[in-house]
Formats: C-alpha cells, structure tokens, sequence
C-alpha cells in the first residue's frame, strides 16, 4: 500500500511539473520579456496565425514581413472598425505588411460594428500557444500593464487551429484595388493552405 502511494505521489509531481513546463505566463512592460516573446517569433520555421486587434509595433510589422518573405506562412486576422479604415496609422500598417511581404501575408479584418475579436492569440509553428492581453502595440508592451501566457499542451494548440480557421472564413479578405485598400468577401480557399500545413508541424509534446 505504501509502495502504490509512493508510485501514485511520484506520477502526481511528474504530471504537476509538465503541466508546470506547458504553461508559462510573463507580464509587461518588461524588455527581456519583449524580448523572449519576440525571439519566439523570430524563431517560427513554418508558420504564425494570429487574431489580434491592433499592431503598430514596427519590429514585430518588420518581423512579419522578414519571416513571409523568407518562406514562412503568416496569417493575420485584425479588428477594423468604422473609425480605423480611414485611419492613417492603420492604412500604413496594412500597407506595408501586405506590399513589403509581396502579399505572402495573408489579412482578414473584422468589420461587425457591434462585434469584437476574442482575447488575442497566436500559433507558432503548431507548438506554442500565445494568449495574451496586449495588442502587437508600442504601449501595449512598453505603457501598459499586460499579461501573456505561452501554452504548449497539443490539445489546446489544436483547438485554436481549428477556431481560427472558421472565424477566418467569416471576416473581410484585404488586399489591393486600384492602388486602394479593398475588403472582399472571404472564401474557404483562402486558409486552406494554412490549415494542411499546419497538420504536417511537429508537435512538441515535452
């Protein structure tokens, strides 16, 4: 009896510390924070998908486009309201994600006027999920108080592929008319690629 309790406490502080390993939160502002979430970044080798409602941050905008061009996939999905689209700082950030990545950056934008996007999230590379309370924004790393947590257990990873490509398929595709900032109907196709790739990543189980 002693021994099944020793072998039950022991499995108990095995599953306790991976679960511990699994999730990890940090918070801002914090530069070596910033820092270690940028570098997770920086190290994607396949793909990033990402709903978050607002991105100014010029490092991580250069970062997108640097990873895009050099053959990762990168698929954002943004909140645009009435008083965004004919905001300058907005038109500017899409712009150069889209022109300076060749349009290899894929964006769909929420446009329901009485609808916003869930907490912000990214996948990297199907092995870490990121949910966070900061928006991809100067103040949001470098002002405000804000929360991140990494979380690599393959369940919940796999859960938010799926919930990100069905909120995909219901917003606003972006791309260019004309010189001009053109939102079109989305179709199935557009995420598709995505979605396949992301079945063949390796998962890191720990």
């Amino acid at each position: 009896m002693n021994n099944q309790l020793l072998t039950y406490g022991k499995n108990s502080i095995r599953k306790n510390n991976l679960e511990k390993r699994q999730l990890q939160t940090i918070f801002f502002p914090n530069k070596w924070n910033f820092h270690y979430f940028f570098n997770m970044m920086k190290d994607c080798q396949q793909f990033i998908i990402a709903c978050i409602s607002e991105i100014d941050h010029s490092w991580i905008i250069k970062l997108l486009v640097l990873l895009a061009n050099g053959g990762r996939k990168i698929y954002l999905m943004m909140d645009c309201k009435e008083r965004q689209k004919n905001d300058e700082i907005f038109q500017a950030v899409i712009c150069e994600l889209l022109i300076e990545s060749q349009f290899r950056i894929k964006i769909v934008v929420n446009t329901k006027k009485y609808e916003s996007l869930p907490t912000n999230f990214c996948v990297i590379d199907g092995k870490v999920l990121i949910t966070t309370s900061a928006n991809w924004t100067i103040n949001s790393f470098n002002k405000s108080h804000e929360w991140m947590m990494l979380d690599k257990k393959y369940d919940n990873v796999l859960e938010m592929l799926e919930l990100f490509e069905q909120m995909w398929n219901q917003f606003k595709f972006v791309t260019f008319i004309n010189e001009d900032i053109a939102l079109l109907d989305n179709d199935d196709s557009q995420f598709q690629p995505v979605f396949a790739y992301s079945q063949d990543c390796v998962v890191d189980t720990l």
